[in-house]
């Protein structure tokens, strides 16, 4: 979108709420989390990871098209998967998600296969679409998003047993009124309604998944930022190990996103919504926090964070170091503890 785009305003047909003007008047802390844990992981063009309790996580290797799955020790409990067509194989780099009882699911093409994290496959379904991205844990359905023609995000709800479709929202890129006409992939809330990222800076707030209407914030925290070096250089690899590249001269002269490409949200266990920025992301990365449609505060992680999960106490970051002498940036599951941010400190003082 270019610099222009960005300061014109949609007309306001739908609610846009109060709170997200409110937010960007009155500035909120930024709390500084460190590791109590850091845990190596392999390399990967792809940025699975999925905490199964709050103390093991696993990780995709896109090179092995596996699933390695690790405890906050560094101890591994299971490495599984591989190529293949065959009952525990991936014909593509699986996507993870958390299930019950310390399961885990996987996601490659329109299978849909659960885990132990020792590898021992529990069952397997066969889904009613493909390529399905989900973001949140599953119980006995699992929801998420698929592309329902062209890049428009459908939002689905399926049986984990039989693989049937229970509920679906098409027209989505024509019912939201955001500043680019459509919306990016969303996320399920705890009361039953959605939540998405939309374009530069907004995020769209369904409380009921049917729904016609959203109430649709504008991030406060959000600045206009080009990309750095290490934005472009992720650009470079995907396009050098892909057939649909991206115009890396009109990436470098558009303003990021707040919001990550792909599993920027995440709902803790407290009902917040966190949302994963594009911020900075060489030295330290941002996390903003919202309680409702109320942005309360952010988090600052060091390292380039490419993805995270969350489980009641426990945020892992999937991050990036910084690149060595040979220019070579190694992956870390950074484990932090966020009981600390259950209450924003009045006095804490904002960073910048």
């Amino acid at each position: 979108m270019a610099r222009a785009t960005l300061a014109k305003v949609a007309p306001v047909v739908l609610l846009i709420a109060i709170i997200g003007c409110r937010g960007e008047s009155s500035p909120r802390p930024t709390v500084d989390l460190e590791p109590v844990a850091s845990t190596p992981v392999p390399f990967s063009a792809n940025h699975g990871v999925a905490l199964v309790d709050n103390d093991m996580v696993c990780v995709t290797n896109s090179y092995e098209v596996r699933v390695r799955c690790l405890r906050r020790n560094g101890s591994v409990a299971g490495v599984f998967g591989g190529k293949g067509e065959g009952p525990g194989e991936f014909p593509f780099t699986p996507k993870l998600v958390r299930g019950p009882d310390g399961t885990l699911g996987t996601i490659s093409g329109n299978r849909f296969t659960v885990f132990q994290p020792d590898g021992v496959m529990l069952s397997e379904t066969t889904l009613p679409v493909g390529d399905l991205q989900v973001q949140s844990p599953f119980g006995t359905s699992i929801m998420g998003q698929h592309f329902g023609g062209g890049a428009e995000v459908t939002p689905i709800e399926i049986d984990v047993a039989t693989g049937d479709a229970l509920w679906e929202r098409r027209g989505l890129a024509t019912g939201v009124r955001t500043e680019c006409g459509s919306v990016s992939l969303g996320i399920p809330s705890p009361g039953g309604g959605w939540t998405f990222p939309a374009c530069q800076r907004e995020l769209v707030f369904f409380d009921g998944r049917d729904d016609p209407t959203p109430t649709i914030v504008r991030a406060p925290t959000y600045a206009e930022e080009l990309p750095n070096d290490r934005d472009v250089a992720e650009i470079e690899f995907r396009n050098s190990r892909s057939a649909f590249r991206l115009d890396l001269a009109a990436f470098k002269e558009t303003p990021k996103r707040n919001h990550l490409r792909v599993a920027s949200l995440a709902y803790d266990d407290r009902g917040r919504l966190w949302v994963a920025t594009e911020r900075d992301r060489a030295r330290y990365s941002y996390l903003d926090i919202y309680e409702g449609v109320e942005y309360v505060g952010t988090v600052r992680i060091r390292d380039r964070l490419l993805g995270y999960d969350l489980y009641g106490p426990v945020l892992v970051a999937l991050v990036e170091r910084q690149p060595d002498s040979d220019g070579i940036a190694r992956r870390w599951a950074d484990w932090y503890d966020i009981r600390t941010t259950s209450a924003f400190p009045a006095h804490a003082s904002p960073h910048g």
